[in-house]
């Protein structure tokens, strides 16, 4: 017998008494289980905490994927699973990515790259926190300092210090492209057992009707990515199915019937035709748009009658009052703000003492913030907050115009495309962002703000 015929039979006994002796831990595990939890459900337990271990272990290896991980945990839809334990599960997985990405530093002894947004955030978490100083209500005050600092984490932290390679580029993509796939099938679901009629407007779970296509829109950008990416695989076919689900969002929001997703789309679309990359994508959504108002109006029927007024709601859809009341807390704490987190409740004084009486309607809407993230800012934190605040959107700004011409420079060609996608996107996503509803703190806000700094954080390594 050849000496590689003995070692292939050492190794394959030597896997052989691996797994036997595996299978008889597990067996005993689950055996000692009942023992001390005489429940049906112990192995289901004992399994579940096996999984975790190894799951632990292996983010310590490549601690990248607790961060992928983190961020598709606060992509699922909401009340896709109960909402107690989705946040739960949002906050745990963020704090064991940053665990697992500590380790890493100190093991590998890593350079931390501290971004001027990341500085910037910082000292807007730190005069927030000083704003609770005479803040009314403390507790709603405490909960949104610790979204902004749990935001901080994850996107302006772990998220540019980690994506270190075009490798890693493709991992954070293709977990948007996976979550815009579950929002998609999720919404397919719901309009099959639910059932659609014109004039309605599609509510998936507990998405907001006006964040779904902005939730869409997001997701968009890594499927985009996945399909313009030059693979061993037949390219075609990942076009393909990029164009289905591109066509799946397109009709997805205008069933939502959400008049700002809609702007959103169109300045997505115009700006996808500036882009040598994206132009062909943009000329594709124009067409399908045109071709569904032809063919299956219903799609757009109560977008269109929102924009023209025929439901009976305002123009802003009730904006308008809010701001007004919005200027006039603003003008009565002009430099410090109400607080960190204050603004909704000390806006609705100024709402009814406006109109002489206010519905109830009304006072629900007003129960987030004023629908307008700088003046809720300004408004909660001050002038100076404000300031402080804008400037992490403007130092995000500038490192990816300013490595854009770096790259054009030097040619290196293959982020163009990351820059026509995100750029077109995040075009589209602010004409949405700017009339929200807490959009000052959401995920998506510094999703988008994390992926400016993406081209700067890889230049930093080195490009491959």
């Amino acid at each position: 017998m050849s000496e590689i015929s003995k070692r292939i039979i050492k190794l394959i006994v030597t896997w052989q008494s691996m797994l036997v002796f595996l299978t008889m831990m597990i067996a005993i595990i689950v055996a000692a289980s009942f023992l001390v939890n005489p429940s049906p459900y112990s192995p289901l337990f004992i399994l579940a905490g096996v999984v975790a271990i190894i799951t632990l272990f292996t983010w310590i290896k490549k601690p990248v994927w607790a961060m992928y991980f983190a961020l598709f945990m606060i992509l699922l839809p909401q009340s896709l699973i109960p909402a107690e334990v989705n946040s739960y599960l949002n906050r745990i997985s963020t704090i064991i990515a940053l665990v697992v990405w500590l380790i890493d530093v100190l093991r590998q002894r890593s350079r931390v790259i501290l971004t001027s947004s990341t500085l910037i955030l910082i000292i807007f978490i730190a005069w927030a926190a000083i704003t609770l100083l005479w803040a009314e209500d403390l507790t709603i005050g405490w909960n949104v300092l610790q979204r902004y600092v749990l935001r901080l984490i994850l996107f302006l932290l772990l998220l540019v210090n980690e994506i270190k390679t075009n490798k890693n580029l493709d991992g954070l993509m293709n977990t948007l492209a996976l979550s815009g796939v579950l929002m998609v099938v999720v919404s397919g679901v719901t309009v099959l057992t639910q059932g659609y009629s014109s004039g309605a407007r599609l509510s998936v779970l507990d998405v907001n009707e006006n964040g779904l296509g902005i939730y869409l829109l997001i997701s968009l950008q890594g499927v985009l990515w996945w399909a313009s990416r030059p693979s061993k695989h037949n390219n075609a076919i990942k076009k393909w199915l990029a164009a289905i689900f591109f066509f799946t969002c397109i009709g997805l929001i205008g069933l939502s019937g959400s008049r700002g997703s809609a702007i959103s789309l169109a300045v997505t679309l115009s700006a996808f035709l500036i882009w040598k990359p994206t132009r062909s994508w943009g000329i594709l959504g124009f067409v399908i748009i045109g071709l569904a108002i032809i063919v299956a109006p219903i799609v757009f029927s109560t977008t269109i009658a929102r924009f023209l007024g025929t439901t009976g709601e305002a123009a802003l859809g009730g904006r308008e009052t809010l701001w007004s009341a919005g200027l006039a807390l603003i003008k009565d704490h002009l430099m410090v703000g109400v607080g960190i987190g204050n603004s909704p409740s000390q806006l609705i004084p100024y709402l009814v003492g406006s109109i002489g009486g206010i519905s109830l309607k009304l006072l629900s809407f007003a129960a987030t913030p004023v629908h307008n993230p700088v003046m809720a800012i300004w408004a909660e934190t001050g002038f100076l907050g404000l300031l402080i605040y804008l400037g992490v959107f403007v130092s995000s700004i500038i490192s990816f115009v300013r490595q854009y011409f770096l790259f054009r420079r030097i040619r290196y060609q293959y982020l163009i495309p990351y820059y026509a996608i995100v750029s077109s996107v995040f075009c589209g996503y602010m004409v949405s962002w700017i009339k929200g509803g807490g959009m000052e703190s959401d995920f998506s806000y510094f999703l988008m703000l994390a992926l400016l700094w993406i081209p700067f954080c890889i230049q930093e390594r080195s490009p491959e």
